[in-house]
């Protein structure tokens, strides 16, 4: 049962028909013992009222009292003869025993008073059939008022569920109206405190959610708009090789094509590596983070980049300090090393190097120094956007690989800073935490 609803009148049913039920054999047991009580208050003042009145003599005949066989009345002279009997001929008891006693005549029980007076012996009996009856029927009555009470109680929980519940269900109503695209904030008014909470962190995951969808978005127009310049100059160097005049011409144009498809290649696997390590797909991907060697990752990533280093002029130098362990996914700590060593290798003109060390720091810590133009303090802070570029360096990037690593740091808990590399140059360095 996940009614909330439910739960609650379930629960609340329970209790109330629990201490109805423990009410109403209290009453009905108390009930019963006062109208007993009560019924030999009866008997004791009918035994009274006769010995008050006039001296009883012998074959004296009184009025009767009780009706329908309730009560039987008995009077004795001194002299142990009977006077008196009500009604007439019904059951006999031949003896008294004064005050309150209970005695079995003819196979059922009697509840009897016996009062001596100057003059006689006045006895009073009543048999226990008609007193329980009378009893029950006495508690039997504040029973049912009990049960109306209880209805009436019914009734009223149910009204107090609903009424507290309402907002809830306001909530419920304003959140199945929403489409898919509405991240506004849930306004409820009135809301329970209990609930308060709850709502104020679903805006805080429509506000994040919001953010999202909007970096999405812009990451897709972005990505429109950097994939139509390869795939327009695509179609420029097959037209023209489809013109060339000449097998000198048509070799040019396919080492254009050529390169046209690389580059291609290159925007459209850098594209899908930042969508992979975005922290909000990171966090559905499962990934566990896990302690590794920091070198292996780092050795690896600069082999994919070794090819592109030799055509290019640059040299590689490696410096690990042994034994750094980070917390990580060996695979992503690939991918980011191999972005910042091809982001180097890429500004760093021939003859110049890119410097890779990896030390241990508070957490482990991966640096990668090259030799190029660097960056200017003030442009540092965009140099982790997608698709920046700086326009004064002729280098034809995709303008990804920052960003990626800036993915990949954060889904780590790392740091990327970028300071100057002396007496030029630039230098990536990487912070994990301890």
């Amino acid at each position: 049962m996940n009614s909330l609803r439910a739960r609650l009148l379930l629960a609340l049913f329970a209790l109330v028909a629990v201490t109805s039920i423990a009410a109403g054999v209290f009453t009905y047991r108390r009930v019963l013992a006062e109208t007993s009580g009560l019924f030999d208050y009866q008997l004791r003042q009918m035994a009274l009222s006769l010995r008050d009145q006039a001296t009883i003599g012998p074959g004296v005949v009184l009025p009767s009292h009780g009706s329908g066989g309730d009560f039987i009345i008995q009077i004795w002279d001194l002299f142990g003869q009977q006077v008196y009997q009500a009604p007439a001929g019904g059951p006999f008891i031949n003896r008294a025993i004064l005050g309150y006693s209970d005695l079995t005549l003819e196979g059922e029980r009697w509840r009897v008073y016996s009062l001596a007076s100057a003059d006689s012996v006045i006895q009073v009996a009543q048999p226990w059939r008609v007193r329980e009856q009378r009893a029950q029927a006495a508690a039997l009555r504040m029973i049912a008022g009990l049960l109306v009470l209880l209805l009436a109680m019914a009734l009223a929980i149910v009204w107090v569920v609903n009424r507290g519940l309402a907002p809830l269900k306001r909530l419920t109503a304003e959140v199945q109206t929403r489409s898919a695209a509405s991240l506004e904030p849930v306004t409820a008014p009135q809301l329970p405190s209990e609930v308060a909470p709850l709502i104020e962190e679903l805006n805080r995951l429509l506000a994040r959610l919001k953010e999202a969808f909007g970096q999405q978005r812009a990451f897709v127009a972005d990505a429109a708009h950097e994939l139509r310049s390869p795939l327009t100059a695509l179609s420029l160097q097959l037209q023209l090789l489809d013109r060339a005049p000449d097998e000198t011409a048509r070799t040019e144009a396919r080492t254009k094509l050529g390169a046209a498809v690389e580059r291609a290649i290159h925007l459209a696997t850098q594209l899908l590596t930042l969508a992979r390590h975005e922290p909000t797909e990171a966090a559905t991907e499962g990934t566990a983070l896990v302690p590794i060697a920091l070198a292996p990752c780092v050795h690896e990533g600069i082999a994919d980049v070794a090819t592109l280093a030799a055509e290019r002029g640059v040299e590689l130098r490696e410096a690990f300090e042994p034994d750094v362990e980070v917390r990580g996914d060996a695979d992503a700590l690939r991918i980011l090393t191999r972005n910042l060593v091809d982001n180097a290798v890429r500004y760093t003109p021939r003859g110049g190097s890119v410097a890779v060390s990896v030390r241990r720091g508070a957490g482990g810590e991966l640096s990668v120094a090259d030799t190029g133009p660097g960056i200017p303090p003030q442009d540092r802070a965009r140099a982790f956007d997608r698709f920046y570029r700086r326009g004064s360096v002729g280098e034809d990037g995709t303008g990804l690989g920052l960003a990626i690593v800036k993915a990949i740091a954060d889904r780590h808990d790392a740091r990327v800073i970028l300071s100057e590399t002396p007496p030029h140059g630039l230098t990536a360095t990487v912070q994990f935490p301890a």
